[in-house]
């Protein structure tokens, strides 16, 4: 893993992490919510086996990068525009996980003259009462107070923050996730996403709560504007973001491949790691 920083216009820090082959077909990649760049991890290996080169950013006020108070989800381009700039990228693909794929979209929406392909990976977003069947309690009232109550989920993301940025709480909740992890490269998954989360949660919880609100709520952008060629995995048994908002997704897209995994849930980038690489490597390459 390599890491870069830059400083935007107004000083605003803006950091990210590279994993994969560092000299290979460019992928910016943005996690899920509330996951720092850490979170790219997850698929250095098969990033490096495909010849990609994974650049994960941190979004603004995760990890390294400073807080943007006027955060929305178009202005995500302007630093993924930055850190291309930065890095002489002239054309990538993109990819986005849970509550980073709004972000991805919009990004595609705003560049689509610099970017090649999509790559949507249990994608979360707003969701209509029919789209939420299944979706656990928990996922429910953190959606329903992002959509109606945002400041409320300061105290859900508060004692997340507890629970992971304490070392000593942070090792019980890798010691459970690791217990449960069903194979090698889930227990793998399980401990990059904790040290990721955390390092998310390290500037405190303000971010998160923002971004919470901004991919819950209606997005800005029309789906039907993004021409860029879309790719979604998403897992049948995902309890966080079911399936029935990714089939609307695929189905407004103008054009998107929907990958569905039956034996997956809010997991599948795990499960299918392999076939997200070889499916980007064959457009950017």
């Amino acid at each position: 893993m390599t890491n870069g920083a830059i400083s935007l216009a107004g000083g605003r820090p803006l950091s990210w992490h590279e994993f994969g082959d560092p000299d290979g077909s460019p992928v910016l990649y943005t996690a899920g919510t509330p996951v720092s760049g850490l979170g790219g991890a997850c698929y250095d290996e098969t990033a490096r086996a495909a010849g990609l080169r994974w650049i994960s950013p941190d979004k603004p006020g995760y990890g390294a990068s400073g807080h943007q108070r006027r955060r929305s989800l178009a202005s995500w381009s302007d630093d993924l525009l930055a850190i291309a700039g930065h890095l002489g990228l002239d054309r990538f693909a993109l990819a986005g996980e849970s509550g980073g794929a709004p972000f991805t979209l919009a990004a595609a929406h705003q560049l689509p003259d610099r970017v090649t392909v999509v790559a949507l990976i249990a994608a979360g977003g707003p969701m209509s009462p029919a789209e939420r069947v299944g979706m656990t309690a928990s996922a429910r009232v953190m959606n329903w107070l992002a959509r109606n109550a945002p400041a409320l989920n300061t105290f859900r993301v508060a004692a997340m923050r507890r629970e992971l940025v304490s070392p000593k709480n942070r090792h019980r909740a890798l010691h459970g996730a690791m217990c449960a992890a069903p194979d090698a490269a889930h227990a793998a998954a399980a401990r990059i996403e904790i040290e990721a989360v955390a390092d998310a949660l390290r500037q405190g919880t303000r971010a998160t709560v923002q971004e919470l609100a901004l991919i819950k709520r209606e997005w800005t952008f029309p789906l039907g504007e993004v021409a860029t060629p879309v790719h979604l995995w998403h897992g049948a048994r995902d309890r966080n973001a079911p399936i029935a908002f990714a089939r609307r997704l695929a189905r407004e897209l103008p054009d998107a491949t929907l990958h569905i995994s039956d034996s997956s849930g809010h997991d599948v980038g795990v499960d299918r790691s392999d076939q997200v690489m070889s499916v980007l490597a064959a457009y950017v390459k």
